[in-house]
């Protein structure tokens, strides 16, 4: 089985994926199945009567704690009235249980990656439309534009604009970095082989950017919520870990559980390298532990 799974990586991610998970085979076979999940937009209905509808449909659920998993459809469920109507947003399970971390301390919010719009449009629920979210990206801006729209979010405005070049200040800002997305294998296989070492020296350094603009614009006594998708040290506790060193900031303790599970401290010696000991405040969604995808987060506070 492992040949098989082993079959297209790159070499080169196989060697760190051994030394980094001791259940290696476990995360193997964890990447070659996924989870259909959706998330509940309560901005427009209550989960038990998108529920009713679903299940009206012959659509086979799972009730997880912010939405459902698909267990069985005939059709696509991006297909369904519900969908077009925005009723639910297609959303891995960790990805949706980032924006509950939050503790909302004023009514303006910052998202410095936005696009396509699934936090940014949970961040409105949690806030029930109201005060303003400030969505910032340069990229996919009508997949951003288009979601915020049908889901029915009106607390928003859209940025075409770098985050580097924030130049607002706020007590609550999200930076779901871009990144090389190997947490994700389980949804685009391609990230077995498309990603390479340099990919990742790229994304930590326009990481590092905007986590410094990101500390720059949060006020004191604010948090600002550190994630990516990736399962790379490189671009998870080796960021924090420099943030901690550069600037005056700490990390909060995360407590969340996912599928009865505690989430994985962040890695304090990867590859060998001793970090801050702060990093283990960082937490993982981690496939074969959790099943979702990988995920990494970070409460950075002032």
């Amino acid at each position: 089985m492992e040949e098989a799974c082993t079959d297209d990586y790159r070499k080169e991610f196989l060697d760190r994926y051994r030394i980094l998970f001791k259940d290696f085979n476990s995360f193997l076979k964890a990447n070659e199945k996924e989870n259909l999940c959706i998330r509940v937009n309560t901005l427009k209905i209550s989960k038990n009567e998108l529920k009713k509808r679903l299940e009206n449909r012959g659509i086979i659920l799972e009730e997880i704690e912010y939405g459902f998993k698909i267990l069985k459809s005939d059709f696509s469920i991006s297909s369904c009235p519900e969908h077009l109507f925005g009723y639910f947003y297609i959303q891995g399970e960790a990805e949706m249980n980032i924006v509950p971390l939050f503790e909302l301390k004023e009514d303006l919010v910052i998202d410095m990656c936005a696009s396509p719009g699934g936090k940014t449009t949970q961040i409105s629920e949690f806030m029930g439309n109201r005060g303003i979210i400030l969505a910032f990206d340069v990229d996919r801006i009508e997949a951003l534009k288009n979601n915020i729209q049908r889901l029915g979010v009106e607390n928003y405005i859209v940025f075409k604009k770098d985050s580097t070049k924030l130049d607002i200040e706020a007590k609550n800002i999200l930076l779901d970095a871009p990144c090389t997305g190997s947490g994700i294998i389980r949804k685009d296989p391609t990230r077995k082989y498309s990603r390479s070492m340099n990919d990742i020296y790229f994304c930590q350094n326009l990481q590092k950017k905007l986590l410094e603009a990101g500390i720059r614009s949060l006020k004191k006594d604010g948090e600002l919520i550190y994630c990516t998708c990736s399962l790379e040290p490189e671009e998870n506790e080796h960021v924090i870990d420099w943030a901690l060193k550069n600037f005056d900031i700490s990390l909060e303790e995360i407590n969340t559980k996912i599928n009865g599970k505690k989430l994985v401290d962040g890695f304090q010696k990867p590859f060998g390298k001793r970090l801050d000991s702060e990093v283990k405040k960082c937490k993982r969604f981690l496939p074969h532990i959790h099943d979702t995808h990988g995920m990494f987060v970070a409460k950075v506070v002032k």
